[in-house]
């Protein structure tokens, strides 16, 4: 490493422990000028874009579609959203997904299943979470077995069900 280097990388620790506002300054000028004499080129910061968690949401209720939508999205969530087995699977089927959430009850008892059954052979490390207003020892067996991530009864607080896709979310990606 050649001194001016090392010059600068010393001025630049000294002016991060620093706590005298005139010594800040005064140490702030000696680092430009020792990086001007080096003329190094510094990389430009560029903050890391947040990704975008592309969410399926699928219930067969309009009014739980337009009101929890927009707020998953103020979450940070890209969502899309069906309304039936058939619009889910072929969401399914054309994109792909982070984080499936459905009702488990969609036109017939138990369609939520299918459509995590189908989640679950398309991209198996998706996060699946159920909504249900008819919870039952039934159903919850086989969201078991079917490896749903979590089951929540509508209506379901909205805090608890976005942390609980977050962390869901955190774990696939360990």
């Amino acid at each position: 490493m050649n001194a001016d280097k090392r010059r600068w990388q010393q001025v630049a620790q000294e002016a991060a422990n620093e706590l005298d506002p005139d010594k800040l300054r005064s140490l702030v000028r000696e680092l430009t000028s020792a990086l001007d004499e080096q003329t190094i080129r510094l990389t430009p910061f560029k903050p890391a874009q947040p990704q975008l968690k592309r969410l399926l949401f699928v219930d067969d209720e309009e009014g739980i579609r337009t009101t929890l939508s927009p707020i998953l999205q103020g979450e940070g969530f890209e969502v899309r959203t069906a309304a039936s087995v058939p619009e889910a699977l072929a969401e399914i089927g054309n994109r792909e997904f982070d984080v499936l959430l459905s009702d488990l009850n969609i036109g017939e008892d138990g369609d939520g299943l299918t459509i995590v059954h189908a989640m679950r052979k398309a991209r198996p490390n998706c996060v699946t979470i159920l909504l249900t207003g008819y919870p039952g020892f039934e159903s919850a067996l086989q969201a078991i077995h079917e490896e749903v991530d979590d089951y929540f009864v509508k209506p379901a607080d909205v805090n608890s069900l976005i942390s609980t896709i977050e962390r869901k979310l955190r774990i696939r990606q360990q």
